[in-house]
C-alpha cells in the first residue's frame, strides 16, 4: 500500500520513520484492531402482553433471542406431538417461571400554573 507524507505529500516507503524530502516523522502503522464477534444483549425472559397466543411463552423466546415466533411456536407443537408431551411441560415451566412484561402506564403530566385542577369524580346519584 502506497503511503504519502502528510506534510509534503512525497511517496514514501512502507516501513519509513520520517519522510525524506521534509523530515517529518511519520506516525507508526497502526495494527487494526482484533476481530471480535458482536455481542448482543440478550434481554431479560418476559412474557409480553403484545403479540402472545395463550400466555406469551413462544413470543417471549423469541423476543430475547431475535428468533421468529413462528418456528418457535411450531417447534413447541412438534415438541408437545412427538416429544411424549414434553413441549408442553416445558411450555407450562416457562409459564410459571417468566414473569409477565410490566405495564407501561403514560407518565402523569400536572396541569400547567393557574390552571384549576379537575374536579374530583362524584357518581351518577
Amino acid at each position: 500500500m502506497a503511503v504519502f507524507c502528510r506534510n509534503c505529500g512525497k511517496s514514501l516507503a512502507d516501513d519509513a520513520r520520517f519522510c525524506s524530502g521534509c523530515g517529518a516523522q511519520m506516525q507508526p502503522p497502526v495494527a487494526p484492531p482484533p476481530y471480535y464477534y458482536p455481542t448482543t444483549t440478550v434481554t431479560r425472559l418476559v412474557r409480553p402482553r403484545a403479540g402472545r397466543m395463550i400466555a406469551g411463552v413462544c413470543q417471549g423466546l423469541a423476543n430475547a433471542y431475535a428468533w421468529d415466533v413462528v418456528w418457535v411456536r411450531v417447534i413447541t407443537v412438534l415438541l408437545t406431538v412427538f416429544g411424549g408431551g414434553s413441549g408442553l411441560l416445558a411450555y407450562i415451566i416457562f409459564w410459571i417461571v417468566m414473569p409477565e412484561e410490566p405495564l407501561m402506564f403514560p407518565p402523569v403530566v400536572p396541569p400547567p400554573p393557574g390552571v384549576p385542577p379537575p374536579p374530583p369524580y362524584q357518581p351518577p346519584s
